[in-house]
């Protein structure tokens, strides 16, 4: 849909709604608005007409036609739907087309709406408009421009005040309304961005008018004189009045500063201020979306033009006269503030329009921290119940490398050490990964980032996405460090044979019969689940194994279990 617009409570009556609509189509087509219509030839030979109903009520019709604008020629379809509300009559006017693209040099969309609003205009007492996307392309191509210039007014203020009265102008030569006005919104503003927290942001904050405002304001001084009617309050003679003591200092005020006069008309024209209020309203209708036609956007257009041109004219002049150290750092430290809050809003638009994050690199870090603790959080989890393991995380979200995590064999005191790098490129579209390597890159993984990239497109005058941003799945990482850690560090318990392990003996440690009897894998005693060397021997007489701990004898290198030692003291 392009357009959309209701007309509500007809003044006369319509008695045929066919006809009422076959009406606007002549009207239409007498404007050479219609270069031929769309009507299927089985219907054209039964007599249809241009305007076909739709449903069977009589209440929606539609006309489709070809459009005629010199060479170029577009579909159409504008449908009318009657209907009622609060018993008041509604005509519901929309038009569609698939091949029409607005555009600001494409007026053809802006003739038809005005045709049928004429057609109509006389018939009922009120017109409401809801969707105009043809208006919308106008006021879209104006707004970098007006945003333009409203900084280029703020620099010039920055500029000429900085110069001239120091960095601490705010506070001598700002009205108060405009000082509560920054106060009340400071809060709001700092919580919205609160990278500004420590800069000097007031011009930032404050609305165009306010800017107007600025430049033509005038600071005043008290200059007493004797008056009776304040002598007569202060000896009770007259009882006291507020508007009275008011109306008398106003009296004895004189120009102290005006900076007008003394500063800004050196460097912008005469007629600045008037034309400035003229931008400031039409800014504003462009900026709270109101409809603008082609004959308000050339003049807008030529209003705002004009006003860039006198305000860069002032900024290369004010430049051009000498500034002390002290001013030339403040006036280029906001024009940094400036810069940096042009380009944030950039970005936020090129991110919301292409529905895709654009990070920077403190937020690619991020994103790697967070994986990084999805990361140790599925190691931890995987290797919690490995008795013969133990993990040891080094990691420090401070730090962009460094040592990750690691691992030691609690059976033959093999470690493995991982650390990681964050490699980062934020460029649109660039790819950024997270390194994890183990013992100087005898083993290297990685969890791969690719950040979004968009282009602007001009027909529709929003950015669209080319590359969408994406991070690899950490499971994976975590699948192929486990193996790594299952080959350097083996279970032994899983690969012993039967004969390497002493039946029927529990470790004093864990309590679980993994007690190896073949030196040739480990120290005779030693738990292949949890590493403990239990005191194990083979008796001398039965040559079964038993721990001294528990029970048995060994005396001299001769070692007795506690069954064979009971059946000697029998015998």
């Amino acid at each position: 849909m392009l357009v959309k617009f209701i007309a509500v409570d007809n003044k006369e009556q319509i008695d045929d709604n066919y006809a009422y609509i076959d009406d606007i189509y002549k009207a239409i087509r007498a404007g050479g608005l219609i270069k031929s219509l769309n009507i299927d030839p089985d219907a054209a030979a039964f007599g249809v007409g241009a305007v076909r109903e739709v449903d069977d009520d009589g209440n929606v019709f539609v006309l489709e036609f070809n459009s005629a604008d010199g060479k170029k020629s577009n579909i159409w379809s504008v449908y009318f739907a009657y209907g009622t509300y609060n018993n008041l009559k509604q005509l519901e006017i929309s038009i569609y087309s698939d091949t029409y693209v607005p555009k600001v040099d494409e007026g053809y969309l802006e003739k038809l709406k005005i045709r049928i609003k004429k057609c109509i205009s006389k018939d009922w007492e009120r017109i409401i408009w809801l969707v105009d996307k043809d208006s919308e392309c106008l006021s879209i191509y104006l707004y970098p421009q007006i945003y333009k210039v409203e900084n280029l007014m703020r620099e010039v203020i920055n500029e000429v005040m900085t110069k001239q009265y120091g960095i601490s102008w705010w506070d001598s030569y700002a009205p108060a309304n405009i000082k509560k006005k920054h106060s009340d919104r400071l809060k709001e503003y700092k919580l919205k961005v609160p990278s500004f927290n420590d800069v000097d942001e007031r011009l930032m904050s404050i609305d165009i008018d306010d800017l107007g405002a600025l430049v033509q304001h005038k600071r005043y001084k008290w200059k007493p004189t004797y008056d009776e009617r304040i002598n007569s309050l202060l000896n009770g003679v007259q009882s006291y009045n507020e508007g009275i003591v008011r109306e008398e200092l106003f009296k004895q005020r004189v120009v102290e500063t005006d900076l007008w006069a003394e500063q800004f008309s050196k460097y912008l024209p005469e007629d600045f201020n008037d034309r400035y209020a003229v931008f400031t309203r039409d800014r504003n209708h462009i900026m709270h979306n109101k409809l603008i036609d082609r004959a308000a956007f050339k003049t807008i257009k030529e209003s705002v033009e004009q006003i860039e041109q006198d305000l860069m004219k002032a900024i290369k002049k004010v430049q051009n006269e000498i500034l002390s150290n002290e001013e030339k750092i403040e006036i280029e430290r906001q024009k940094q503030i400036e810069l940096q809050m042009l380009e944030e809003l950039d970005h936020e638009c090129r991110e919301n329009d292409a529905n895709v994050s654009i990070r920077d690199r403190y937020e690619i870090e991020e994103l790697f921290q967070d994986s990084i603790t999805l990361f140790l959080s599925a190691m931890e989890e995987n290797l919690r119940f490995k008795n013969d393991l133990e993990i040891m995380v080094h990691y420090s979200e401070t730090e962009n490398n460094g040592k990750l995590f690691s691992v030691k064999s609690k059976i033959d005191d093999v470690c493995l050490n991982f650390s990681y790098d964050m490699q980062i490129d934020d460029s649109e579209g660039a790819d950024s990964s997270l390194d994890i390597s183990c013992d100087n890159g005898k083993f290297c993984t990685s969890v791969g980032y690719c950040n979004g990239a968009v282009e602007y497109d001009e027909e529709s005058g929003l950015y669209m996405p080319i590359i969408e941003d994406e991070i690899d799945d950490v499971g994976n990482t975590v699948d192929e460090i486990l193996d790594l850690i299952s080959r350097e560090l083996p279970n032994y318990m899983e690969n012993a044979e039967p004969e390497d392990i002493a039946e029927c003996l529990n470790c004093c440690e864990c309590g679980e019969e993994a007690i190896c009897i073949n030196e040739e894998i480990l120290p005779i005693g030693t738990c292949m689940g949890c590493g403990y060397v239990n005191a194990v021997y083979e008796c001398e007489m039965c040559h079964s194994w038993f721990n001294s701990d528990e029970d048995g004898r060994v005396m001299d290198d001769i070692a007795f279990c506690q069954n064979c030692l009971d059946r000697m003291e029998e015998e």
